[in-house]
């Protein structure tokens, strides 16, 4: 589920819809939380489907570190990427908001954190653009994405979370301990998973 406050709007005719946030979201605010309503489906399961359901399906999918295929069952899935996002995937079910966001900017997330299984061009436009998405995103900058995510995961606790019911409690209380226990922290490396 997603940060209730955010919505969604056209971006460009290009790319189609974004998610935007309707007020001021501070970093450290959990934006995104894996629900039990959210679908995940093994891989056979996803290419047992008609290929028009998969080719609708896959734009608003992404892989889990476990392999599945996850969508996501609100406008969480119109997130668009960013080489410079403000939210990030962790490897504690959440997407945490890395930098400030103002109301009316777009939300945006990293794709090198969602197992993109084949390499692909990026439209994103931002300042040094990567250009592409590549199987090796979260090998060559964990280290990168691992300081921004610790450093908003620390300040948790002491911003508002009104997705803060749908955690997992003992992951929750992990997060938390960050705050003074930072060499607990689990890195994005954790996320990968590559196909056979």
């Amino acid at each position: 589920m997603i940060h209730p406050a955010t919505t969604v709007r056209p971006v460009s005719p290009e790319i189609g819809n974004g998610v935007f946030a309707t007020e001021f979201i501070p970093c450290g605010t959990i934006i995104v939380v894996r629900d039990c309503c959210d679908l995940a489906l093994e891989r056979d399961d996803f290419f047992a489907l008609p290929a028009a359901l998969r080719c609708s399906l896959e734009t608003f999918m992404y892989h889990d570190k476990h392999g599945q295929l996850v969508l996501g069952w609100d406008h969480a899935k119109y997130m668009n990427h960013s080489c410079h996002s403000n939210t990030m995937m962790t490897d504690y079910g959440v997407e945490i908001v890395v930098r400030d966001i103002a109301a009316g900017e777009e939300v945006t997330s990293e794709y090198g954190l969602l197992n993109v299984q084949e390499p692909y061009e990026l439209y994103c436009n931002c300042v040094n653009c990567r250009g592409a998405l590549r199987l090796d995103d979260i090998d060559r900058f964990a280290a990168q994405w691992d300081s921004q995510i610790l450093t908003a995961l620390q300040r948790v606790a002491a911003c508002p979370q009104p997705l803060v019911d749908l955690l997992v409690p003992e992951l929750y209380r992990e997060i938390l301990q960050l705050q003074h226990s930072p060499q607990h922290y689990r890195s994005v490396r954790g996320l990968k998973w590559r196909a056979s």
